[in-house]
């Protein structure tokens, strides 16, 4: 059921990771209404200079991106 990813530029500590994990999964259950014990969220880290990928990849063009980024540019983020 529910599987969340949450891609990031690697930098944020494991602390920080499995917290923002326990937090998404937790709005899933309230938002959603699935139970936690169906919700799995897991964590890919990349480089800054793979990003552009992750973006033009994932999020580009893409329709079911519900809450777009505030830029354009995956190298310079603007």
């Amino acid at each position: 059921m529910p599987h969340v990813v949450i891609k990031t530029i690697s930098g944020p500590s494991e602390k920080q990771l499995q917290e923002a994990a326990e937090q998404i999964a937790a709005i899933v259950n309230k938002t959603m209404g699935k139970p936690e014990k169906y919700i799995s969220v897991s964590v890919e880290e990349y480089s800054f200079s793979d990003w552009e990928g992750v973006y033009n990849d994932c999020v580009k063009d893409k329709d079911n991106v519900y809450v777009k980024p505030g830029y354009t540019d995956p190298k310079t983020f603007q």
